[in-house]
Formats: structure tokens, sequence, C-alpha cells
């Protein structure tokens, strides 16, 4: 049987086996040794060095530590009293909650490293509010929407450590390249929001005149948020001043969690073992499927797939830029489909001898990578980010509202993306500037 044919069947394997609903770590482990086995058997050799090799890489201690940090944030308090800032500081100004829900959401994704924890605690708090204020849903949900999928591109991102282990690209570089970018796509946000209910004003009316505060309350207010600030330092401002590696880091910030929770008077029995069972199922889930896609890639290679893939890529029409675009929207088709982890660790193999192959960055490469699966969070009919707002609005709100209600946002990412790709110096500008 030619390579070509084994590559398109071990692809349609796959596939099958990711639309039946199995777990993507079996799919991909599964399909690897069933090729193994029918194909060349003593490549299943490759199957102890993914079980036990790949969990004992040291970059992967990051993971848990920043989990557990995220979920412990979750349940402090602190997003309640930088909402409740907002709401004191510009909730007088048209669409003043939803872009304060996106700032707040861009500063949960500084501690959290994922977009659910933000995604459901903003929509969670910041729906309610602004439904009382008689805002339109197609702001108030897209504002969550936009502001949660943050948290897959600003660090510590772990959609990025993924990345850099597979990419063998360096984290605190790939933590840097995603600041800039996120902090241009939250200022998208803000800037669209305001326009819009600048020339719309029921989308997003201001508050009410009776309801204001005096300047010592908004004072307060924002010296509230002061646990945010502190993490983020103990998380990212070690890591780029040089007093810490990622691993170390992600521990500051996990003690740092900790302590505020003590702080707040909000930690208990229930919250700390709810904490440790989300950080455990969702590190086990990853390893599995890092495990899983080694193995994957492992046989691939060995059965000269990769080969196949790189010649048919770089023979595409269009030169180099023609094959970023496949990739591009390669990864945004499957983002419809399969989470973040899973398409990290099944297309970061395949593509990054290509990428290296062209001449492209690996650093700008990773950054345009979870650009666009933030975009493929939000796309209908399969984003996720859809899904779990959804799971946390009324039941009155209809998936064709949450749908519009992102296409906006869906724009902007898109901007973007092209922005990125034209000016890479968007990705590399802050890593060259600090590591040199």
């Amino acid at each position: 049987m030619s390579v070509e044919l084994i590559t398109l069947l071990m692809f349609a394997s796959l596939f099958v086996t990711l639309f039946l609903g199995l777990p993507v770590a079996l799919g991909l482990g599964g399909t690897a040794i069933l090729f193994a086995i029918t194909m060349s058997p003593h490549t299943l050799l490759a199957a102890p060095s993914a079980f036990f090799y790949t969990p004992w890489q040291y970059v992967l201690v990051t993971i848990p530590l920043f989990l557990f940090m995220g979920n412990l944030i979750r349940y402090s308090g602190i997003a309640d009293a930088a909402y409740d800032a907002a709401y004191k500081l510009i909730g007088h100004v048209a669409g003043g909650l939803a872009m304060g829900t996106v700032v707040i959401c861009t500063l949960f994704a500084a501690i959290t490293g994922i977009t659910p924890p933000a995604t459901v605690t903003m929509g969670q708090i910041a729906y309610p509010s602004m439904m009382k204020y008689k805002y339109h849903n197609g702001i108030a949900i897209g504002a969550i929407g936009a502001g949660g999928a943050l948290g897959a591109l600003i660090p510590p991102s772990v959609p990025f450590i993924f990345y850099g282990l597979l990419a063998k690209e360096s984290i605190g570089a790939l933590f840097l390249g995603g600041v800039i970018p996120g902090v241009m796509l939250a200022t998208f946000y803000v800037v669209y929001i305001g326009i819009r209910c600048k020339l719309q004003p029921h989308m997003g009316p201001p508050l009410p005149p009776e309801e204001s505060f005096s300047t010592k309350e908004k004072i307060t207010a924002v010296i509230s948020i002061w646990p945010f600030i502190v993490l983020i330092f103990l998380v990212l401002g070690v890591i780029w001043l040089g007093v810490a590696t990622p691993q170390e880091a992600a521990a500051f910030g996990a003690g740092g969690a900790l302590i505020i929770n003590i702080i707040y008077r909000r930690i208990s029995k229930q919250i700390l073992k709810a904490s440790l069972e989300s950080t455990v199922q969702l590190t086990a889930m990853g390893l599995w499927i890092l495990i899983g896609a080694n193995l994957f890639t492992n046989v691939f290679s060995a059965l000269g797939c990769q080969e196949v893939i790189t010649t048919t890529a770089l023979s595409m029409p269009g030169g180099k830029w023609g094959v970023l675009t496949m990739m591009m929207i390669i990864i945004m088709v499957l983002g419809m489909m399969m989470d973040d982890w899973a398409i990290i660790m099944l297309c970061t193999p395949l593509f990054i001898p290509i990428i290296t192959e062209l001449g492209f960055s690996k650093l700008w490469f990773g950054v345009l990578f979870i650009v666009n699966i933030q975009i493929a969070y939000l796309s209908p009919p399969f984003g996720f980010v859809l899904f779990w707002i959804k799971s946390i609005l009324p039941k009155d709100v209809h998936m064709g509202e949450v749908y519009r209600s992102v296409l906006p946002f869906i724009a902007l990412q898109i901007i973007a993306l092209i922005l990125i790709i034209l000016f890479p110096q968007i990705a590399t500008w802050l890593p060259d500037l600090v590591l040199k």
C-alpha cells in the first residue's frame, strides 16, 4: 500500500472516531496502534515512549498549577469586586457595563490560562446586571463570549504551554508574544462596544443619573481589584524579570491564589475540593490527549506520512502564503468541532515541519494559531464558547441569539489575525525586546 493512501486512511480513521464521539486521546492513540499493527508492527516501539516519557516533561508541571490557581480565583470573589469597580467607574457611559466585562475578562485571562473560568464566571455576574439595565443581548452575550475567549491567548495561556512543548519553542517567549495581540483584541472589543452603543443607545444604555458614585467610592472600588495585579505580577512579572522559570511562576501563582482566598475568607473544604477535582480532571484529560497525540505523530512519521503532508503542502498554489492560509482554515474548521488542546496536539507536530521548511517563525505561527483558535471558539455552529455561554443563560435565550451576538466579534478577530499576518512584529516585538 502506498504511503499516500496510508496517510489518507489514517486521517479518515481518526476523524471517524472523533465524529463517533470517542475521547480524543482514544481516537488518536487507537488510530496509531491500529495502523502500526497492520502496516508496520515495529513502529509500536513508539508506544512505551509516548506513555512513559510524555508525562514526565518538566514544563508540564505548570499546567495543574495554573489550573489550580484559576479554579481558586473563580471562587475567591475578586471577579465580583472587579465587576463592581467597572460598574462604578464606567457604568455611566453607554455600553460601559459591556466594556467593563471585556476588561475584567482580560484580567481574568491573565491569571487563569484557560477560557471556561472567565466565560462562566462573567456570564453569571455580568449578564444579569446588564439585563437589569436593559442591555441588548447582542452586546451583552457577545462581550462575555469574546472576552472569555481571551483566556486562550493572554498569558499564562495553557494552550501556549502545549504548543511550546510540541513545537520546542520557549514558553516565556510565547507568553510575551500573546500580550500585545491579546490587549489589541480586547481594545478592539471595547472600542466596538463603545461606538455601537453610542450610535445605537438601546444596545447598551448608561446607568440612570440617580445611580452616581463619589470619588471615594470609585477609588475604593479600584483598590479592591488588587489581587488581580498581585497575581499578574507573581505569574508574569517574575518570568519577564528573569526571577523565575514558568514552572516556578506557576507555583507562585497557585500559592498566591490560595492566600487571597484565605484573606477574602472564601476558602473552605468544599471550595478546595472542587478546585482540586477540576484541576485533576483537566490535567488528566490534557495529559492523555498529549500521550495520544505523541503516539499518533510518532507512528505517522515512522510510516512516512509526515513527508507526504509536508511535500503536498509545499506544492500548493500560492506559495508559502497559500500554505499558511490553508493551515489557518484547517485550524478554524477543526476548532468548530474539537477543543483547543486536541487541535494543538494534533496539528502542531504536522504543521511545524512545514513552517520550518517555509522559513516562518515558530513563535509568530504559535500566536497566529491561538488567535485562530479564538475565532473557532466563537464560530457557529459548534464553537465551544457558545455552548459554555448557553449553559449559564436563562432558558428563554435561544441559541440563534447567541450565534448572532458573536458575529461582530468574530469579524474583529479575523481583522486581528490578518493584522498579525501582515505585521509579524505585533507578536514578535515584545519577546525580542525582553529576551534579547
